[in-house]
């Protein structure tokens, strides 16, 4: 599984592991992931969204999709939106 994650996907694992690492917790607050992700060097662009949530149809207007959670949720929080991560 690992070799078919990108670059940026493992770093982004990497983070959340060191910081329930450091922190010695299992799971993280949506405000604790989005502190991970603003100190890997994402930030929101565009016009601001509001309660936008990204089905699986829409996502294949916006971008190539994905096949797993993780990666949804990763290109959903580049593009500022939320991600819906049920399969």
């Amino acid at each position: 599984m690992l070799e078919s994650l990108s670059t940026e996907q493992l770093e982004f694992i990497k983070a959340i592991e060191r910081y329930k690492n450091e922190k010695k917790k299992l799971f993280l607050s949506w405000s604790e992931v989005l502190g991970i992700l603003k100190n890997l060097g994402y930030e929101k662009v565009g016009a601001k969204r509001d309660n936008c949530v990204q089905t699986p149809a829409s996502l294949n207007e916006t971008s190539t999709p994905r096949p797993d959670r993780l990666a949804r949720s990763m290109e959903a929080c580049k593009a500022g939106m939320t991600a819906r991560t049920t399969n």
